[in-house]
């Protein structure tokens, strides 16, 4: 039985070949986001029409959220 971290992340990488907001050898941190069915629906129907992943579309807005207050 292996370690649960590195099965599930192994060689996992964003489209464009980074891995985050830091340095090139920051390893990424899991984040588990519960919603209600109707945000997941729209977070979908975005996915889909735009052609981005989940990953890379709340990445985008929480760093916005966050640059927006102070943080």
């Amino acid at each position: 039985m292996g370690n649960k971290t590195t099965a599930r992340g192994a060689g996992k990488r964003r489209a464009d070949g980074r891995h985050g907001g830091g340095a090139a050898s920051e390893k990424p941190v899991a984040l588990t986001l519960k919603v209600d069915s109707g945000l997941y629906l729209r977070l979908s129907t975005l996915r889909a029409t735009q052609r981005r992943t989940n990953q890379d579309i709340l990445e985008k807005a929480l760093k916005e959220y966050l640059t927006r207050e102070g943080a």
